[in-house]
């Protein structure tokens, strides 16, 4: 298989690479970078020797490359536009979160892969990682359902000129990080929420006031589950997640972004006896990728376009909640 990245921006250099370059199943992989793409571009060394082909055009790149699997990255706001291009050429398509910037643009784009009948994911990977496979055996709806859950994924404040602080680029807390809370719903309680309650905290005064930094959120279900969410890029370093069921409470640390070399534990407490869960190390990018050319094997992309479709959908209405159009 032939992987075509577009953007060559830091998750590509530090996670996408190394997981595309561990896969037989990936023969070839070309980039696509303004930047980078051209003669003579510093920085390459980057890529561990793992780009076989640059190009400094993304038409370019879509038109010569005739690659199989195209991965859009980049900043937030062009996701959706290089998408429909690489849909319309032929390609399945892999998009970093968030894949679009509304509801109707992902499902805009799932009718065109329908029709191209070509595969379509958003790469909101942690889903993948071991842990978050042991966290969900521990969460049996039929024996031990979530009833509440606290999400904390929060670190301080970025670069001045990182785009997460343009809108222009689509930056913002809620659509940056967004994501991280719908996946984790679809997780722990597989529905949409009944209740979207989500208020933004803070905004970025100096460079551009319509720029979110931090929210929290209440998702609540009828059956009386909830999940409480508190994201954001203006405080110490925090990334955990606690449920807790009729029976036990879990904690899991580093659940959202977690390093594929670094074993974790989940902690687990039943009545009055805590346990420890080891989860072995796992790359969340790898794993993500050999699921996604599985489905490509099988031709079945269901899984992928009813999750993106799910997480757009719920996004729309946090927005909505805060106020965030």
């Amino acid at each position: 298989m032939h992987l075509l990245i577009l953007g060559y921006s830091s998750i590509v250099r530090r996670r996408v690479l190394p997981a595309a370059r561990s896969l037989r199943a990936i023969r070839h992989i070309s980039v696509a970078s303004r930047s980078q793409g051209q003669d003579g571009a510093e920085g390459r060394l980057d890529d561990g020797g793992a780009v076989n082909h640059w190009y400094a055009d993304y038409p370019d790149a879509l038109d010569a490359a005739a690659a199989d699997l195209v991965y859009v990255s980049g900043v937030n706001a062009v996701h959706g536009k290089w998408v429909m291009h690489a849909l319309r050429h032929g390609c399945h398509v892999l998009v970093d979160k968030p894949a679009f910037p509304d509801l109707a643009s992902a499902e805009a784009a799932v009718r065109l892969a329908r029709k191209q009948q070509r595969g379509l994911a958003e790469a909101t990977v942690f889903l993948f990682h071991p842990q978050a496979g042991a966290l969900r055996a521990l969460v049996d709806p039929a024996e031990s359902a979530a009833t509440r859950v606290t999400a904390t994924f929060s670190f301080p404040p970025l670069p001045p000129d990182d785009f997460r602080y343009r809108a222009d680029c689509g930056g913002g807390s809620l659509y940056d990080l967004g994501p991280y809370a719908a996946a984790t719903n679809r997780l722990l309680f597989g529905r949409a929420p009944d209740g979207v309650h989500c208020m933004v905290l803070t905004r970025d005064a100096l460079r551009d006031p319509g720029v979110d930094t931090s929210f929290s959120i209440l998702m609540t279900h009828a059956n009386g589950g909830s999940l409480a969410g508190h994201f954001g890029f203006v405080t110490a370093y925090q990334n955990r997640l606690s449920v807790v069921t009729d029976l036990r409470t879990i904690d899991a640390d580093r659940l959202f972004t977690t390093p594929p070399d670094l074993a974790c534990t989940l902690r687990v407490r039943e009545t009055y006896d805590d346990r420890a869960v080891p989860v072995a190390p796992g790359d969340a990018f790898a794993l993500f990728l050999e699921a996604f050319i599985d489905a490509v094997g099988r031709r079945d992309f269901e899984a992928f376009e009813r999750a993106l479709l799910e997480d757009a959908a719920l996004l729309a209405r946090v927005r909505q909640a805060a106020g965030v159009e």
